[in-house]
C-alpha cells in the first residue's frame, strides 16, 4: 500500500486494548469479516475489491455494529458518485495537492494517544487566503483516511486546527455549511495563545514542537502519508464504486450516507 513501508506502526498491546475497550477478540473479528465479506458478494451494485484489514478497520470504526459497518460500506463506495472532486483522482503528484502542500501544513501523528487515539494536525495555514483552497484539502483528508482504513486501528481521532493565521479571509472562502456541521456535530475545545490547557486532552508526545509539544518539529511530520502512499494503488480505488443501476429498491439510504465513527475536535489559537 504504502511504498516505504507503514508510518502508523501499532504495537500488539494497543491493538489489544482496543479491542477491549470495543469487548471483541480475534475470534469475534474474524467472524465479522467473514459475515461482511458474504454480505459484499451479495450487493448486486456493490465491489468487493477490499482488504480484510480495511473490513476489520470498519469493524471496530463502527464500534463493531454489523449494521452500522454495512452503511459505511455502502457509503465507502458510492459517496464517490456525490463527491468526485473529494473522491476521485487523487493523484498525489497531482498540481493541485503538489500547491496545496506549500500553503496548509497538515499531519497524522505516528503515535496514539494513551487512550488510544489518532491526532491530526492542522496548522501553518497561508495568511494570504487567496492560497488556500479548501476543498483540495479536504481531498487530501480523504488520501489519508484511505490510508488508515488499512493500516491504523485507534478507538477514534483527534483533529488539532491550529487557528494562528487565519482572518476573515480565510473563513469568507470556506463554506459556512460545512463550518456549520462542523460545530454542530463534533464538541470543539479552544485553547488560548501559551496555554497548557490542550495538554490535558492530549499528551505532548503527540503533538508537534511548535504547538507545545514534543513530537517533533512540523516540517519533519506534515504529510509524511501522503509522501508515502503508493500513487497507483490510490489511483486503482477511482474503479471500485458502486454501480447505481444496480442498487435494490429495498437498499436506498437518500441523504443518509455516512461512515460511523467517532471523531473529537480541538482547536488551538
Amino acid at each position: 500500500m504504502s511504498d516505504t513501508g507503514k508510518y502508523l506502526v501499532i504495537t500488539p498491546e494497543e491493538v489489544a486494548y482496543v479491542r477491549k475497550q470495543l469487548g471483541t477478540n480475534e475470534e469475534d473479528i474474524k467472524k465479522a469479516v467473514t459475515s461482511l465479506r458474504e454480505w459484499l458478494r451479495m450487493q448486486p451494485h456493490l465491489p468487493d475489491a477490499v482488504e480484510d484489514s480495511f473490513v476489520e478497520r470498519m469493524y471496530i470504526n463502527c464500534k463493531c455494529s454489523m449494521e452500522r459497518v454495512k452503511v459505511g460500506l455502502d457509503a465507502y463506495f458510492s459517496l464517490k458518485h456525490r463527491f468526485p472532486e473529494l473522491l476521485m483522482n487523487r493523484d498525489v503528484r497531482g498540481c493541485d495537492i503538489q500547491f496545496a502542500m506549500k500553503h496548509v501544513k497538515m499531519m497524522t501523528l505516528p503515535r496514539l494517544t494513551k487512550d488510544a487515539y489518532r491526532v491530526h494536525v492542522l496548522t501553518g495555514v497561508d495568511e494570504d487566503p487567496t492560497n488556500i483552497i479548501w476543498p483540495t484539502y479536504g481531498k487530501i483528508v480523504s488520501i489519508g483516511m484511505e490510508v488508515m482504513l488499512v493500516e491504523d486501528y485507534s478507538l477514534g481521532d483527534v483533529l488539532i486546527v491550529d487557528l494562528a493565521n487565519v482572518n476573515a479571509g480565510h473563513i469568507v472562502r470556506a463554506d459556512i455549511n460545512l463550518i456549520h456541521n462542523l460545530e454542530v456535530c463534533y464538541k470543539v475545545f479552544a485553547h488560548l495563545p501559551g496555554s497548557t490547557t490542550l495538554f490535558d486532552y492530549v499528551q505532548r508526545d503527540c503533538v508537534p514542537d511548535e504547538l507545545g509539544g514534543t513530537a517533533g518539529p512540523v516540517d519533519n511530520l506534515a504529510y509524511i502519508l501522503l509522501k508515502r502512499v503508493n500513487r497507483e494503488w490510490l489511483l486503482e480505488k477511482d474503479k471500485y464504486v458502486s454501480d447505481e443501476s444496480k442498487r435494490p429498491a429495498e437498499n436506498r439510504f437518500g441523504d443518509n450516507y455516512g461512515i460511523a465513527g467517532s471523531f473529537k475536535k480541538l482547536c488551538v489559537d
